[in-house]
């Protein structure tokens, strides 16, 4: 990288100068109509996490973390109708899942397994937030327009909010019991 994080130009034996430009950042929204689309997609599925974790903890009983991810899930419904609106009139990219999936660890990564008990609930919770955090802290970083940066910034601090209250919840949920097969491939090693 050059001054600034603009790309440096590197000189190759037999070519011309060649710019290169680091393969993240290219895949990083760069302009505002980009990360709106990366947006609206991030929080469209967080909301849809939410409420799926929220139906699995009502079935198994433990009501007080489904409405924590109740409260979430509305947050990330709220954000996102309120992007929604902010660019509905405006002609937003079509996103490819390739185009974010690497950043969340590829395609597979969004697949909800259903969790084992609340501890798994929260922590699956918490992957969600923390990379959308990640995500934005990415964009926030390496992006070269300071609107594109800002908003980036507004929302990796919206999602340590969320990941706040989650680390909160999870700290408050004991750690489930072992079990006696547990216990005893413990004993056997």
């Amino acid at each position: 990288m050059g001054h600034a994080g603009a790309p440096r130009p590197i000189v190759v034996r037999n070519l011309a100068d060649v710019t290169f430009t680091p393969m993240g950042q290219r895949l990083l929204p760069q302009n505002l109509i980009d990360l709106y689309a990366h947006s609206l997609a991030i929080e469209r599925e967080a909301f849809k996490r939410f409420v799926e974790l929220e139906r699995f903890m009502r079935d198994v009983g433990m009501d007080h973390i489904a409405e924590e991810f109740e409260k979430i899930g509305k947050e990330e419904q709220e954000q996102y109708e309120a992007l929604a609106i902010g660019t509905a009139e405006r002609a937003l990219p079509a996103l490819e899942s390739w185009e974010y999936a690497w950043h969340y660890l590829g395609p597979d990564a969004d697949r909800v397994n259903a969790p084992k008990n609340a501890r798994d609930a929260i922590k699956l919770a918490l992957m969600t937030e923390r990379r959308a955090q990640n995500f934005y802290i990415d964009v926030a970083e390496h992006a070269n327009d300071d609107a594109v940066c800002a908003f980036a910034a507004e929302m990796a601090a919206d999602e340590q909010r969320h990941v706040a209250r989650l680390e909160q919840l999870l700290a408050r949920e004991p750690e489930p019991a072992k079990s006696s097969d547990e216990d005893a491939e413990i004993l056997r090693r």
